[in-house]
Parts: structure tokens; C-alpha cells; sequence
């Protein structure tokens, strides 16, 4: 699979990352944000503690500050629909553990039938002793009309994915296949999956560049 855009510059500068003692993942600690800053507002870092706890560990503020508070900290599972829990699990292991990039897309409906995609890169980083626990992620709304709607980057939802493609970075593709969970038995719950709309901020924020660790 190929990118372009903002996608194949992220993946350009991973790939040119040197890689310390013959290990396959660069390590986190040799990123430099600087060089990355016009899309840095676009970007999140997830740091896998266990298989459940995958926590947001810094985000671009164009992406953190469509919250009402910081997400860092936060443990993306707590963002993360209580039916793919075992799907994202997976997923995060696939990217890790393979290793592998991925590009996920996501459809959405949005107020007056507009119809939007987002896509999502994610690609592995290792810790300072060599073991990936680090996953850089970079979202963008693909309807260039909608680029300043954040709310719905890297939160997998049952409902939206409508595509996972994974990019092999030399160590052949994972065997993870999109297990869609059961759908909802009432109208109800089909909305309940936004659940997460209450941490959404009131107005939206005066953008900036800062970056939180």
C-alpha cells in the first residue's frame, strides 16, 4: 500500500530514522519533533503499558484541545467503544508486535447528511531499551472541507471503520482482520456509542502549536 500527503512525509521521516545495536524499530527518543512541526498539530503518541492499558501519552494540540481537558494521561481504551475492546487490543499488538504501519478509515455521517472520511496512520517506536511501545499516530479528515472537525481522531468506534490496510515495513503484514461486534438490539444504543460527546468542549479553542509530554 502507498501513502501520499502528510501521510508520506510521516512515513518518510520513520523510515530515515537510524535504528540503534541492528534494532528494526527507531526508538521514540529519536524523534524530533522540530523537524516534524507543520504537522505536528496533527499528531498523537500512545504508549502501550499492557494490553489494556495503551495510554495517550502527547498529543498535538490541534487534536488535544477539542477536549475539555488534556487527554494526556488517558488510557485510549477509555475512548474506545466497549465492543472493540478485544479488536483494538489486537490491533495495537499487530502494529507493535509484527511490526507493521496501518492506515485505518473511518466513515461518518455528520449534521445535514454530510458525508466524511477520516484516516488515521499508525506507525511503531520502540523505548529506550529497544521493546515497541510506542505508537505515533497522525489523523486527517480526507473532506478538505472538514479539516478543522477533531473530534473524532484515533478513537476506533464500531459503527465508522470502514477500512484497515496495513503497510509492511519489512517484516511481513499481520494476520488481524476487522471483527465488526454485534450490532445493537435497540435504537437506544445505537446512539449510546458517542458517549465520549461529553468531554467535547462547548466552543471550540483558539488553535496553537504546543506540544505536551
Amino acid at each position: 500500500m502507498s501513502v501520499t500527503g502528510v501521510f508520506k512525509q510521516l512515513l518518510e521521516y520513520w523510515e530515515q530514522l537510524p535504528r540503534e545495536n541492528g534494532q528494526y524499530l527507531p526508538t521514540l527518543h529519536a524523534v524530533n519533533p522540530g523537524i516534524m512541526h507543520d504537522i505536528l498539530p496533527k499528531l498523537a503518541l500512545l504508549k502501550r503499558l499492557d494490553k489494556y492499558n495503551v495510554l495517550i501519552s502527547m498529543m498535538g494540540s490541534q487534536a488535544d484541545t477539542q477536549w475539555q481537558g488534556s487527554m494526556i494521561g488517558v488510557n485510549a481504551f477509555d475512548l474506545t467503544s466497549p465492543g472493540l475492546k478485544e479488536n483494538a487490543a489486537s490491533f495495537y499488538s499487530a502494529v507493535l508486535d509484527q511490526p507493521s504501519a496501518a492506515v485505518v478509515r473511518k466513515a461518518n455521517i455528520l449534521k445535514k447528511n454530510i458525508q466524511t472520511s477520516i484516516a488515521s496512520l499508525y506507525l511503531p517506536l520502540a523505548d529506550k531499551e529497544g521493546s515497541p511501545s510506542y505508537i505515533v499516530g497522525c489523523s486527517v479528515y480526507e473532506n478538505t472541507q472538514l479539516q478543522n472537525r477533531d473530534n473524532d481522531r484515533l478513537i476506533l468506534d464500531r459503527h465508522n471503520i470502514s477500512g484497515v490496510q496495513f503497510i509492511d515495513l519489512g517484516h511481513g503484514l499481520p494476520n488481524w482482520r476487522f471483527t465488526p461486534p454485534p450490532q445493537p438490539k435497540s435504537p437506544m444504543s445505537v446512539t449510546s456509542h458517542k458517549w465520549w460527546d461529553r468531554l467535547l468542549p462547548v466552543r471550540r479553542p483558539i488553535k496553537d502549536t504546543r506540544l505536551d509530554a
